[in-house]
């Protein structure tokens, strides 16, 4: 980068060549330290990222962690956990929207659940168009196992954030889902 005043091939202190890629001045396309992969229009695009990538990452961790310690995906855990968390009838659509996930994987998950000895199915009284979902002994346990597991993972996320920070975040959050959410 040059200019009026300096010569030609000079680069302004701090600045890397063209085509040269510093540290400080990463390749628009990988994210420069603290996560933002350059200039973005505006704070609520900067907001929009950063959720979005440290949701990922946080996802990330939680699927290496569940597979390694409990041989299940975080989609299967947090199907199980919803089920844990609300016993009696519980449509899998429902189960989809505290998850995120669409009904079709929800569906694939509580197979795989069954499979695995973790939950069982059977045709709900009030409706017979939808199942009532529970799990067994050996889903609520792991469920508790995935449970310990977290809320470590949690504690060192946690501390590494200033507690103040931390409330101002939620609540901001809170704020836009409430000017979001239909």
């Amino acid at each position: 980068m040059t200019s009026g005043n300096q010569a030609p091939g000079h680069q302004a202190p701090g600045h890397p060549a063209p085509g040269r890629r510093t540290p400080s001045h990463p390749a628009p396309d990988h994210p420069a330290p603290g996560g933002l992969p350059g200039e973005l229009p505006d704070e609520l695009a900067t907001l929009w990222y950063l959720v979005r990538r440290v949701a990922a990452l946080m996802d990330q961790q939680g699927e290496t962690l569940l597979r390694r310690e409990l041989g299940v995906s975080l989609a299967q855990f947090l199907v199980l956990s919803v089920v844990d968390a609300h016993p009696g009838p519980l449509s899998q659509q429902a189960i989809a929207d505290r998850v995120g996930l669409t009904k079709g994987s929800v569906s694939r998950q509580i197979d795989h659940a069954v499979a695995a000895g973790l939950m069982t199915v059977r045709v709900a009284t009030h409706t017979r168009r939808e199942n009532a979902v529970t799990l067994t002994a050996a889903g609520t346990a792991l469920v508790r196992q995935g449970d310990a597991l977290t809320q470590a993972a949690r504690a060192a996320i946690s501390a590494a954030a200033d507690p103040a920070d931390l409330t101002a975040a939620i609540r901001l959050l809170r704020s836009l889902l409430t000017v979001l959410e239909p």
